[in-house]
């Protein structure tokens, strides 16, 4: 991600994803992708509503998912 060769971090993000589905690094991780460079804001919310699904105190994908939202009521 940071050497900005989305195509290839989500493509690695997914498969690790697919070997665990509950991993939370790599759902915040496509959280971040998705909003951060992406701006697919929707996408990122439902990665970070995954986490607190999985782990409800986690208070970065609960920061990360109101900032988000915060974007789409301004649209």
């Amino acid at each position: 991600m940071e050497m900005l060769d989305l195509d290839k971090a989500e493509e690695i993000l997914l498969e690790m994803l697919e070997e665990d589905i509950n991993c939370i690094p790599v759902l915040n991780n496509l959280g971040h992708m998705n909003g951060r460079y992406l701006s697919d804001f929707e996408k990122a919310i439902e990665y970070y509503e995954r986490v607190l699904e999985i782990e409800p105190d986690n208070a970065w994908a609960r920061d990360e998912r109101r900032r988000y939202a915060r974007y789409l009521t301004y649209d």
